[in-house]
């Protein structure tokens, strides 16, 4: 059986942007005398993976097919995502080519070295976000120790760092509970789960203590969470 080659449009029916996408992809076609078949995806990149075309479309795809996107923001929302949507790839012998910027995943040494490289890139953000998270925090407690309080971004007085004691403290990972339903049953581990949301692994363990993930759903469903 002869490998497909997919091109992947997102966009919205008519959207020029689509129609781009679909140009650039096709001039490529013809460059290399290849046939494409175009898969267009019109489920906004906001939404969880498993409900996006993209997902659908490596699902479909058998080891040794190709999928040809035009730009790397029509298919991953960050380079965490675009990692991990490549490595799923990678796994199932499917090759990924983004045509800008120009970057391509197989089963290549260039590819293993792009992944590396990429995978630093994100961990050295991380580190300074983490950073600048600390020195925040110190700052807000020094304020509270010299005068009583800091102000928050509304220009509220704040007087103490974290919940108020005798109420449940909301968990700051619970407005991404259907992603860490879909990435946990995606089998990613927690640290995994914790690049692709930007946030330190003991937010993510303390999330699934508070609700744990039984046969693919939650034992008791985080506030505002719809199935």
């Amino acid at each position: 059986m002869k490998n497909k080659i997919y091109g992947y449009l997102r966009g919205s029916t008519g959207d020029i942007d689509k129609n781009n996408q679909q140009d650039a992809i096709a001039k490529v076609a013809k460059s290399r005398n290849i046939k494409i078949d175009y898969i267009e995806d019109t489920v906004s990149s906001g939404k969880p993976y498993a409900k996006r075309g993209i997902s659908k479309l490596i699902d479909k795809c058998n080891k040794g097919d190709s999928i040809i996107v035009a730009e790397v923001s029509r298919f991953a929302r960050n380079t965490e995502e675009m990692l991990m949507i490549s490595r799923i790839c990678l796994e199932k012998g499917i090759s990924l080519e983004i045509l800008n910027p120009a970057l391509k995943f197989d089963d290549s040494i260039a590819t293993k070295a792009v992944i590396i490289v990429m995978g630093l890139a994100s961990e050295i953000e991380r580190h300074f976000i983490r950073t600048r998270t600390r020195q925040s925090l110190a700052i807000r407690k020094e304020l509270i120790d010299k005068q009583g309080y800091f102000l928050n971004k509304k220009g509220e007085k704040v007087y103490q760092l974290g919940a108020k004691k005798g109420k449940t403290q909301r968990l700051k990972l619970e407005p991404h509970a259907h992603k860490i339903l879909e990435y946990r049953n995606l089998k990613l581990s927690n640290v995994s789960i914790s690049r692709l949301l930007k946030c330190n692994r003991i937010s993510v363990d303390r999330f699934l203590k508070r609700y744990p993930i039984e046969g693919g759903k939650y034992v008791n469903n985080p506030p505002n969470f719809k199935e």
